[in-house]
């Protein structure tokens, strides 16, 4: 699981890892006792469901803690300084370019 990290890090931090774990075994235990009042249910299939619902919430809570306000900063608006250096940025990149000789 090596994912890059806003702070160069090649790995999450253990205390980010460990948290997502104990949010989701946590949640799945909760579901799982929910569903599990039902006295006819099978043992395996309460195995199942609660390993499954433990991936899927520990996923659900990496991504929404730490992905989703990533990607949601991207997208808000920038600010009209923070253009204008993109767009002089940009245009100074293809005026470099036509300087050079193409081969």
């Amino acid at each position: 699981m090596k994912e890059k990290n806003p702070d160069g890090l090649k790995t999450r931090p253990l205390v980010q890892r460990v948290g997502n774990w104990v949010m989701g075994i946590g949640f799945a235990m909760l579901l799982t006792g929910i569903w599990v009042a039902k006295p006819h249910v099978h043992p395996v299939l309460i195995a199942v469901v609660f390993i499954l619902l433990a991936l899927v919430l520990t996923e659900f809570f990496r991504w929404s803690a730490f992905d989703r306000p990533a990607e949601l900063h991207r997208k808000f608006p920038i600010s009209s300084k923070e253009l204008r250096r993109r767009t002089r940025e940009f245009f100074d990149s293809l005026n470099n370019r036509r300087s050079r000789p193409p081969f």
